[in-house]
């Protein structure tokens, strides 16, 4: 048996018992504060709370910092959507196809306008894809210019400091910015709590914007993935929460780690012939007993001496046994004790773990150079690029949540009309085979002059 030392968790070796006893918590946080009831203070509050204690994108970040493959899952997926970056076409409205500048010649001067535009914006998209895959809720602030119309700025708001205001008549009026929810009086009056008008976006046309006339200048376009909740949407890898996959993770190095604590250090187990001391020394039977001890150890430091230490490495071991009447007396006897880390323990189970963040993040484990199963893909190129492709091949929901404020904002400043549209995408990497493209001469994003669409 082997324990840690407030034993929180006690393994025992697999040969005896292949359960492991865990009575330690993890990921357990002291609530902010106590939870109101539902007369009270629930109704009073302005706000709709994010979790049970309104802190739920605190506690979700520190889950996800406490295990190195969720963290490293949801960092591959947010640059994977960033992919080549933020891109736009000015293209034909019918016929989809890059517009002719010299029959439009004033698309030369917008596009100089939506340059500038996007240069000055440059930092939303990879805050914006962080968040998304963290929370799966994203806070842009979008900021119109003095005679509002232009949009002049898209700016992703830190999700961690955002909560939405109560609807009122089925809308969101606001949007609550707070740089410490766990520091907030309660009270709308807080010094520190900003306000910030929510947009209705699938109401809310340009034109009107254009027209609400001593309105703030600065709105919230509020946007999430759709997964049937009322104000918050639930991020996908919060199963591996609810499911004890990422508390079963979080056991494995502190179980290795009190392994390799507890364990003792043995490597031999050498065992005397009770016969060997008295016939060894003659006086056995007369020594006193601090006499036999030295003696003892004398005996055995003999054999330590060879069976340790570098300089000793490869000396042989000479053993004696007794015969009697033609039969073998056991002797000496030195057993080698099996390491029990040697083969490797434990790391099957964090393997299945990986390969559990893996599923529940909808990556391809063979992206990761794993291998799901004894009979699984092999880690090959093929499967590699095939992955990559197919994955990149299903973010166009992701990619069209993402791009929103971007999409708005060209029918907003005036970037799309009847004859053309100016179309926001990210280039997508993607792989090609050999027969398409030698490996010197490969790329991993298509051309910058590619029609999104092509």
């Amino acid at each position: 048996m082997v324990s840690n030392s407030d034993a929180s968790i006690v393994y025992f070796d697999e040969s005896k018992s292949p359960v492991l006893f865990s009575t330690k918590e993890y990921n357990k946080t002291k609530p902010s504060k106590l939870p109101p009831s539902n007369e009270e203070e629930m109704e009073s509050l302005p706000i709709a709370e994010w979790g049970k204690n309104n802190d739920f994108p605190k506690i979700a970040r520190k889950i996800k910092e406490n295990n190195p493959d969720l963290v490293n899952a949801l960092d591959w997926k947010a640059r994977a959507l960033y992919g080549g970056g933020l891109k736009y076409t000015i293209r034909d409205r019918y016929t989809k196809k890059p517009i002719d500048f010299d029959k439009y010649s004033e698309t030369r001067k917008m596009a100089y306008e939506i340059d500038q535009f996007k240069y000055r914006n440059r930092h939303y998209l990879l805050n914006a894809a962080i968040d998304f895959y963290d929370l799966l809720n994203v806070f842009p602030q979008i900021i119109l210019s003095e005679d509002r119309q232009k949009v002049t700025r898209i700016a992703a708001m830190e999700a961690e400091d955002c909560r939405y205001a109560k609807r009122k008549n089925g809308d969101i009026p606001f949007v609550y910015l707070h740089p410490d929810w766990e520091e907030w009086s309660g009270s709308a009056k807080d010094k520190k709590l900003q306000t910030v008008t929510c947009l209705d976006i699938l109401n809310t046309f340009p034109e009107e914007l254009k027209e609400q006339r001593g309105e703030t200048l600065k709105y919230i376009f509020p946007l999430s993935y759709p997964t049937g909740k009322n104000y918050y949407q639930l991020v996908h890898w919060w199963s591996l929460q609810t499911s004890k996959w990422l508390d079963f993770g979080a056991m494995i190095p502190e179980v290795k780690a009190s392994i390799l604590k507890n364990l003792s250090l043995i490597r031999y187990h050498i065992e005397m012939p009770d016969y060997w001391m008295s016939e060894r020394y003659p006086n056995w039977g007369t020594m006193k007993a601090a006499e036999r001890k030295k003696a003892i150890e004398k005996e055995f430091k003999i054999i330590n001496d060879v069976l340790t230490g570098a300089s000793n490495a490869g000396k042989s071991v000479y053993t004696m046994f007794k015969t009697s009447m033609g039969k073998e007396y056991g002797g000496w006897k030195i057993t080698a004790i099996d390491d029990k880390m040697k083969d490797g323990a434990l790391l099957a189970d964090s393997s299945e773990v990986v390969i559990k963040i893996m599923s529940a993040t909808g990556i391809d484990p063979s992206l990761a150079g794993l291998i799901p199963g004894k009979g699984g893909s092999s880690r090959n190129g093929s499967d590699k690029r095939e992955a990559l492709n197919i994955y990149m091949s299903l973010v166009t929901p992701h990619e069209d949540i993402i791009l929103d404020p971007f999409q708005y904002s060209s029918w907003h400043n005036g970037w799309n009309n009847e004859d053309w549209e100016t179309h926001w995408y990210l280039g997508r990497p993607y792989l090609q085979t050999l027969n398409e493209i030698s490996p010197s001469k490969r790329d991993t994003t298509p051309n910058q002059n590619q029609d999104a669409d092509q």
